[in-house]
């Protein structure tokens, strides 16, 4: 007699419970585990990398930590300002004493607003957190007189300046002839007016003979007989030595940026030492960005980190972004939709697309230069 099972047949009441899972469905789980055991692997390795960000920006015309970034003293008249110079800033992973981890290595590589460098490329191996700030520190404080000399100067104001010998190079030529602080009164006959006319006129100094110098060195004026080499990367002739500006400041001007280190606000903040002791509101009551180191001739120099500089400048609704001109190689093609970006090589170029951009109310309509032109007409900038 039958009782209705077949061999086979199994008895639903003593099954186990189906758990829904199948065979692709398994292997999809244990695939998710298994990358998240990697990610979590990934996330504790340390790699030889630094990572660009963008950093905050600031308006120089506003404040930080409650004090204003541009401050006049010594009755210079100011002026009430309006709308936004931003300065930008970079943050950097993998500065000495942080590291960065093989993850945050792959996903920065997908993120067109991060840059990812070998670290020996950014910092020297044996360069310490301590002296990296130390360095920074000295570079702002340089970066801030030369813009306050910038600013005055495109305002009509006379600042003298002296050129003294800040470092003689070791075994160069100059080396026992010329001392540091040493005043230059003047080179083959020439009173120079700067740094760079000093570096001219040395050009008409054949390499290999003397040049004629004079300075003023403890009071008194020495005239020097100063022997002269051919540089083997540029073909100039030189005598191994930096020179260095010294003002002598008719104005107090205080530019204090917090705790942001670096020469690259120059620009910017020349242009709002300009606009307070200038009137009207030079932004017309836009939001303009830029970076750039300036010197005290006013020459726009190059800077890092431009990329993410540009991509916080978009983030924070600036329609201009001034981009030093020996940057395009790094600019064309990287910039932010909805974002103008000019290059300029003087803070007279800068000043004038600032005042175009103001007085109308499309900046993305103007007709200005941009790096791509620069990079296909192989124009090439002043070396600041």
């Amino acid at each position: 007699m039958s009782d209705g099972h077949h061999e086979g047949d199994t008895d639903p009441t003593t099954a186990p419970p189906h758990t829904g899972v199948g065979l692709r469905s398994g292997v999809a789980l244990i695939l998710v585990a298994v990358l998240m055991l990697a990610g979590a692997a990934l996330s504790w390795i340390p790699v030889d990398k630094v990572i660009f960000r963008p950093g905050p920006v600031f308006n120089t015309l506003g404040t930080i930590d409650g004090s204003p970034i541009i401050s006049v003293e010594d009755d210079l008249r100011t002026y009430p300002t309006g709308g936004d110079l931003y300065f930008t800033t970079v943050i950097l992973d993998g500065s000495p004493g942080t590291k960065v981890t093989a993850w945050e290595w792959l996903t920065a590589r997908f993120d067109p607003a991060l840059s990812v460098y070998q670290r020996q490329d950014v910092f020297p191996s044996d360069v310490t957190a301590q002296q990296v700030r130390e360095q920074n520190t000295e570079l702002m404080e340089h970066s801030q007189e030369d813009a306050a000399v910038v600013g005055l100067r495109a305002a009509g104001i006379t600042v003298p300046e002296e050129i003294v010998v800040a470092q003689v190079i070791a075994d160069a030529p100059a080396d026992g002839v010329l001392h540091v602080d040493d005043q230059i009164l003047s080179v083959e006959g020439e009173r120079p007016t700067d740094t760079e006319t000093v570096r001219e006129t040395l050009q008409d100094v054949q390499p290999g003979d003397s040049a004629a110098i004079t300075v003023l060195r403890g009071g008194k004026k020495v005239d020097l007989e100063v022997p002269t080499k051919r540089d083997e990367q540029t073909g100039r002739t030189i005598v191994g030595v930096y020179l260095a500006p010294r003002y002598e400041m008719p104005y107090t001007v205080t530019i204090d940026a917090g705790n942001v280190g670096g020469p690259s606000a120059g620009l910017m903040f020349s242009l709002a030492v300009y606009d307070t002791i200038t009137e009207g509101e030079l932004t017309g009551g836009h939001a303009f960005a830029g970076t750039g180191t300036i010197s005290g001739q006013g020459i726009v120099g190059p800077i890092s980190g431009i990329p993410q500089k540009m991509y916080a400048s978009e983030r924070a609704g600036a329609e201009l972004f001034l981009a030093p001109v020996d940057n395009c190689d790094e600019v064309a093609g990287a910039e932010p939709d909805g974002l103008t970006v000019v290059p300029v090589a003087t803070f007279e170029e800068a000043l004038g697309f600032v005042e175009q951009a103001a007085a109308t109310d499309d900046v993305a309509a103007l007709d200005l230069p941009t790096c791509e032109q620069v990079l296909d007409d192989g124009a090439t900038s002043t070396d600041g």
